[in-house]
């Protein structure tokens, strides 16, 4: 907080006042000489704080001159983004002003306001080389995973990540709907313990399997790999599967510039997102059996 010498002054005043073993000192003379010791003190600090307002001033220009954007630090950017507010042409750090504008007032914006307006719940950015050339790309999705930034707020990140950037780098935004998984696998259980027509638990009445696999994906960090030998150690750990056939492990995503999302393409080991998160939209491929091995 920047406060005045005068702040300064009335604050050790009243500390004086509230201090009994001054209160002899009563005199109300601008030049007694317990005034000016209060005066001189308060002069010392209030050019202390100058000094480390300076000192503030010259850091914060040397950093905004020399640092080098990581890409832990466009994540940590693309995280604090705050839609419908501007950034403070007098900051050296890029800070949005701490007020918005109503019927042309200054409303100052609380606590909830600020994190309501930072639309940007799940960053990845990666850099990757193509041609000889270098380019980021920034994986973005906001507080409803299944869905991508409307136009509108795709058009401000994309201008506040243009005010931010280091001169030079080539930023690629990804703000796509989820790709898409098709999974079919034939899951082998223990009929005393999962229905084999619909794979409910017998005594829960919920769906094991489907469970599991909503959790595995749910427990993916943004832009993580799905891994299929753990995705299926994931499906054998429910109680009552015995074993599981994997017929079809594929996905498709949306490519930039695309009319939608291409064709379904295997996934042999591993893949890791297109656009940061992956979602389910048929579970049919998802069957049943209650297998037992020939002798």
């Amino acid at each position: 907080m920047n406060k005045t010498l005068l702040d300064y002054i009335n604050e050790l005043l009243t500390a004086k006042n509230q201090n009994g073993n001054l209160a002899g000192l009563t005199s109300a003379s601008k030049t007694s000489i317990w005034r000016q010791i209060i005066e001189a003190v308060a002069f010392v600090i209030f050019n202390f704080q100058e000094a480390c307002r300076l000192h503030m001033t010259e850091i914060e220009t040397k950093i905004r001159e020399q640092k080098i954007p990581s890409l832990r630090w466009y994540r940590n950017e693309a995280l604090r983004f705050q839609y419908g507010f501007e950034i403070d042409p007098d900051s050296l750090t890029g800070e949005f002003l701490p007020y918005y504008q109503d019927n042309g007032q200054q409303i100052p914006a609380t606590d909830e306001i600020i994190e309501a307006s930072k639309i940007i719940q799940y960053a990845a950015v990666t850099r990757n080389i193509s041609n000889g050339k270098a380019r980021i790309s920034m994986k973005i999705a906001g507080e409803n995973i299944d869905e991508a930034l409307s136009d509108e707020k795709a058009m401000a990140f994309k201008n506040f990540i243009e005010e931010i950037q280091a001169a030079g780098d080539n930023i690629v935004i990804v703000n796509y709907l989820p790709d898409i998984l098709l999974l079919k696998y034939v899951i082998c259980i223990d009929p005393m313990i999962i229905l084999p027509d619909s794979g409910m638990s017998i005594i829960t009445g919920r769906y094991p399997v489907r469970d599991a696999i909503e959790v595995f994906l749910k427990n993916l960090p943004f832009n993580g790999e799905f891994d299929v030998q753990k995705f299926e150690a994931a499906i054998l750990a429910v109680s009552g599967v015995t074993s599981l056939l994997k017929q079809e492990a594929s996905s498709k995503w949306i490519e930039a510039g695309g009319a939608g999302y291409g064709l379904f393409q295997p996934i042999e080991i591993s893949r890791i997102p297109k656009s940061g998160r992956f979602k389910i939209e048929d579970w049919n491929g998802i069957t049943y059996q209650n297998y037992t091995p020939s002798e």
